[in-house]
């Protein structure tokens, strides 16, 4: 096999061939970033454009490094394969200093301006923005939590000065920067249409920007493995076309909601499991709250299912059997259903030194009150299994002690 090559430099011909394999495999660089991006989701955020802009970037590249190998593969398979009846060697090449440095140089360079754009996008999307919307976000198995303020401050001074949702809300161009933390395990918090992805650390606050370009609903996804729930831990991105939208259709509804509750008890044990202030749905199947969960009791029929139950779990009702889940969760486990998974809802804000359940979560006895209230409606006739306000306040009174 003989490789020798001419010492009379290159000919015009392979000058032309060797421009146009070049300009082909630029070409071909650029079909390949321009049309890969289209596979991703819609880009809903600026900080979407910043980080599909690298990544057409990297494709391009990608794609050049890609062609050149594999033509340069099949040219060397194709024109210096053994030729029938040829015993000889290949020619021997020691080195050749010009090509060692060009092959050095080019990617050296490549990766230093890589480093550098890429760098670029980083502190850009991260860093501050004026009149940033914040919102903080918790994480806990298996469900997302969101905490809002009132804008215009008409909350209660005697009262919180944030309420909760289960749905992310904002509008298109406002700067919004979430606050994050878990109650549990580490979560991360993953909205692909934003291209944004932060983990939530056990014992640290983190926290992520992005600035919607985008009307829409958007699916927000954790993204580490955090349990038997994983893949129901999901939420979304409820995007407002304006500002005024946003207030009309989310602000000013649960502004109103605090400030003219509904005194019906089953009507505030709904919102408040409606609203995610307590991360039940992640866990648990409910169909008339569009829950899904798997990693809890089915609480479709609960009222008629703790009727039956409190005896057996030595309570004396009904309210008594729920209120005793929820305050000390491993006194009475659902067979097929583990213990140490749900956290302990205690009623004080103070975690106590032995904690009934995964983690610790305050919920006032108001709260409980009404959310039995409404889970006591659950029942094949949709007739409540439970006794009066009363009977459910001692019940929580009782397990409260």
């Amino acid at each position: 096999m003989n490789l020798s090559v001419g010492r009379g430099g290159l000919g015009s011909s392979t000058i032309i061939i060797i421009v146009i394999a070049a300009a082909a495999i630029i070409f071909g660089g650029y079909v390949i970033s321009t049309l890969t991006p289209s596979l991703l989701p819609v880009q809903a955020s600026g900080e979407a454009e910043q980080v599909d802009g690298l990544f057409r970037v990297l494709m391009f590249l990608g794609g050049i490094v890609f062609l050149l190998v594999q033509g340069l593969l099949v040219v060397t398979i194709i024109r210096f394969r053994r030729k029938p009846g040829d015993e000889s060697d290949g020619a021997h090449f020691s080195s050749n200093l010009t090509l060692e440095i060009v092959w050095t140089a080019i990617p050296a360079i490549t990766i230093v301006f890589l480093a550098i754009y890429s760098y670029n996008v980083f502190v850009s999307i991260r860093e501050p923005k004026p009149d940033e919307l914040h919102i903080g976000v918790s994480g806990a198995r298996f469900a997302w939590t969101f905490t809002y303020e009132d804008p215009l401050g008409r909350l209660p001074a005697d009262g919180p000065q944030t309420f909760n949702d289960a749905v992310l809300h904002t509008y298109v161009g406002r700067p919004v920067v979430l606050t994050m933390q878990t109650s549990d395990v580490n979560h991360a918090f993953w909205v692909p249409t934003m291209r944004i992805k932060q983990d939530l650390l056990a014992g640290r606050t983190t926290d992520v920007r992005f600035t919607p370009i985008l009307a829409g609903r958007y699916r927000v996804a954790c993204a580490e493995l955090c349990g038997g729930g994983h893949g129901s831990m999901f939420s979304y991105v409820q995007v407002y076309a304006n500002e005024q939208e946003w207030m009309d259709r989310f602000i000013d509804v649960r502004v109103e909601r605090i400030l003219n509750p509904p005194t019906d008890p089953v009507e505030v044990g709904r919102s408040l499991l409606t609203e995610g202030k307590y991360p039940c749905a992640g866990c648990h199947k409910l169909d008339d709250l569009g829950w899904a969960g798997v990693t809890g009791p089915n609480l479709n029929g609960l009222a008629d299912t703790a009727a039956r139950r409190a005896s057996t779990a030595g309570e004396p009702s009904a309210e008594s059997y729920i209120a005793n889940s929820v305050r000390h969760p491993n006194d009475y486990t659902v067979p097929g259903f583990q213990k140490n998974v749900m956290p302990q809802f205690g009623p004080t804000e103070t975690e106590p030194a032995e904690v009934d359940g995964a983690y610790y979560l305050y919920m006032p006895d108001e709260d409980l009150v009404n959310i039995i209230s409404y889970l006591c409606t659950q029942s094949a006739t949709g007739t409540p299994t439970c006794g009066d306000t009363a009977s459910i306040e001692q019940a929580v009174a009782a397990q409260s002690e």
